[in-house]
């Protein structure tokens, strides 16, 4: 018997992954920022008493070096962060956000809770609670 592919969990999350992209395009548009970009520039934002290195969010967002590479670089052209001397390592360099950027947090944080909305609308405050437990559970596996 054949499978249908839409009850296979990783090609559910594989299409709810490009359906976030088609979310938040529009809702970024505006801000000159893509969705992978939006994601590293709120995590810099969020974390501010942490010195975030380039690795942290290759490790955080499990992205490759070179992906995380061109993303901090376009946020640089955009004046969005800049990479200083790690003051904990000077060979190392941490990202931090600009004024440009930090101006903008509020915005971009507001932006974060209206695309998970529109995403989540749908589910009730147990549903979300259930899939973030579930998928937080699949994500440790990983891990392991």
């Amino acid at each position: 018997m054949m499978t249908n592919h839409s009850d296979k969990i990783a090609i559910l999350i594989k299409k709810l992954s490009l359906e976030i992209d088609k979310l938040s395009n529009p809702i970024l548009e505006p801000y000159d920022l893509t969705h992978s970009q939006f994601k590293i520039l709120k995590y810099v934002l969020m974390n501010p008493e942490k010195n975030i290195r380039q690795a942290d969010i290759e490790h955080y967002f499990s992205m490759t070096n070179p992906t995380v590479t061109g993303l901090v670089q376009k946020l640089e052209q955009k004046g969005m962060i800049e990479r200083r001397v790690n003051p904990d390592d000077s060979r190392s360099k941490i990202l931090c956000p600009t004024k440009k950027a930090i101006d903008m947090k509020d915005t971009l944080c507001g932006l974060g809770d209206e695309l998970e909305n529109r995403l989540t609308g749908v589910l009730d405050a147990d549903e979300k609670k259930e899939l973030m437990r579930l998928l937080n559970k699949l994500l440790r596996k990983k891990e392991e």
